[in-house]
Parts: structure tokens; C-alpha cells; sequence
């Protein structure tokens, strides 16, 4: 069955927004926020609209190799529009992980996490950040169906983030603790990336070749790591350089001459990057490689 078909359907936005049985609610307050950034974001890159469906799932309507609870955009063809975005409804096992890891990880900063994103009872509850990454899949619409020509997938994560960072800054400036609490400790967290070296992956190259699959794929927290760090950069950009960065990003992997055939090597990259893009997103790169190659 194709996900969205038979469910409920919101009117009044430029995408279209579907969800599942009684969660006209969050629809709306995720199709929303979806709706402002849609707008910054075209009006930004040059009028792009990319064809989209917003589709707020319950387990039940849950259909991805993702967990339950972990967004995701994707393009794949037989859907109900060129791309879509999904979105949870509601808490679940894999936002549990997220909190559980860091609490084993850095318990002392864990009360930072237990303060931004409290659960009334006094736990944790994840759905304040994970509203937000409603804007990240986004961007990933606007990356994909707008023809970014990007020679790595990590690359596609950082330009989703500094969409999503740009947008909260510069328009939902209140919403900043809730975006960059999680991340902040998360990259932070010295015993986290111990743990990373010792049993997961760590370098860039090491997410193009097991995040998608292949003989050992990547575990899903493990992915989560890397975003913290993703999201760390992205808010650099930002106070280093502003709007103006996610603007040099797009244009310049909209641009045939700049990046059409350019190398996938992460160093190359890198210096496209700091030419062409964004000083601080090139040194970060490079930090990165010297810190985790």
C-alpha cells in the first residue's frame, strides 16, 4: 500500500498534508511550521517548489525500513507525490534509545536534556525537537526535487541541518534551546564518541559506505551521532556567516560548472567548500577528518 493513500487530508497549504485517524491536531501544528519554511526557504532559492506530501503517521500507517519515530524524506517513485515527508505522531522505542544512550553516555549533562524537553512526569519526551526536524526533511525536498548536484550523502545531512538552523534563527528564534539542546550534548558527549570509535563508525567515509546498507550497516544510533555533530556545524555556519551561507550552498551545487563531476573525495571537498560555500563548513570538514580519520 502506498503511504498517505486513504488517510485524512489537511486543505489551505501549498503541499499537500495528510494524516492519520485522529491526528488533525498535529497535522496541522507540524504542516504549519512546515508552511512558513516552505515559504522562507523558496522565496530564498529563487521561487523552487518542490511537490511534496506532509504525511503524519501513527504506527499503524508506518511504513519504512526506519523505526518508528525517525522522520524521513524520500523521492522513490509509485507515491502520492514526487516526494514526501514523514512524520511521527507520537513518542516511541527509537526517541527512548536516543535519551536512554545519552543518559548512560553523560549522565551529569543528561539534566539539561530532562529540563528542555520534559514529559510531565518527570521523564523525557523528544517530540519538541523531533517537530522541528520536520524542517530538515524539508529541506531534503528542496535539496532533492530542487536538483542540488551534491557528491556525497553527508553532504545532503549538513545542507538539510543549515536549512532547518536558518530557518529557526532567523524566524523561530524562541524555538532555539528546543533545536540545539539535544545536539549540543550529544556531540559533546566525550564518552559517546569513545564508544562510537570502539563499536561503530565515525568518519565520513565510513557513513557512505554502511548508512545505506550493505555488509554492516549502520546502526541507527550510531546515525544519530553523526547528526548531533551535523547539527553542531550547521549552527557555526550560521553565527559565523549567516543566511547568506545557505544561499553560497545552494547556488553553488545548482551550478553546473562548480559541481557537476566534482570528486566525492572528502578533502576535495572540503576546499570547494571553503571556496565556494562557507570557511567555517571547510574547516569543520577538515577538523573532523584529523580528528576521526
Amino acid at each position: 500500500m502506498v503511504i498517505g493513500v486513504g488517510l485524512g487530508q489537511l486543505d489551505g497549504f501549498p503541499f499537500e498534508v495528510r494524516y492519520s485517524d485522529g491526528m488533525g491536531f498535529r497535522a496541522q501544528s507540524l504542516a504549519e511550521i512546515a508552511r512558513d519554511a516552505y515559504d522562507y526557504l523558496s522565496h530564498l532559492f529563487g521561487g523552487i517548489e518542490p511537490d511534496i506530501a506532509l504525511i503524519v503517521a501513527n504506527r499503524e500507517d508506518w511504513q519504512s525500513r526506519q523505526p518508528y519515530g525517525l522522520p524521513f524524506f524520500n523521492d522513490d517513485e509509485r507515491q502520492i507525490r514526487p516526494g514526501i515527508l514523514v512524520m511521527p505522531t507520537q513518542n516511541g522505542d527509537f526517541w527512548n534509545a536516543i535519551a536512554d544512550d545519552l543518559l548512560q553516555a553523560s549522565p551529569r549533562e543528561f539534566q539539561r536534556i530532562a529540563t528542555t524537553y520534559p514529559d510531565g512526569n518527570g521523564g523525557v519526551n523528544l517530540q519538541p525537537f523531533f517537530d522541528l526536524i520536520t524542517l530538515h526533511e524539508l529541506g531534503h525536498a528542496f535539496e532533492v526535487l530542487g536538483d542540488l548536484n551534491l557528491p556525497t550523502f553527508w553532504l545532503g545531512e549538513i545542507f538539510a541541518n543549515l536549512a532547518m538552523h536558518v530557518f529557526v534563527a532567523t524566524q523561530r528564534p524562541d524555538c532555539l534551546a528546543t533545536l540545539e539542546a539535544l545536539p549540543e550534548v550529544g556531540a559533546a558527549s566525550r564518552p559517546l564518541m569513545d564508544r562510537m570509535k570502539a563499536e561503530g563508525y565515525t568518519t565520513l567515509e565510513d557513513l557512505e559506505r554502511h548508512y545505506t546498507g550493505g555488509a554492516d550497516p549502520m546502526e541507527t544510533l550510531n546515525y544519530v551521532w553523526y547528526q548531533y555533530r551535523w547539527q553542531r556545524i550547521a549552527a557555526a555556519i550560521y553565527d559565523a556567516e549567516g543566511e547568506e551561507s545557505l544561499v553560497r550552498f545552494w547556488n553553488c551545487f545548482r551550478s553546473s560548472e562548480l559541481a557537476s563531476g566534482h570528486s566525492s573525495s572528502t578533502e576535495v571537498v572540503a576546499e570547494l567548500l571553503t571556496s565556494e560555500v562557507s570557511e567555517t563548513l571547510g574547516r569543520a570538514i577538515k577538523s573532523w577528518q584529523a580528528a576521526l580519520g
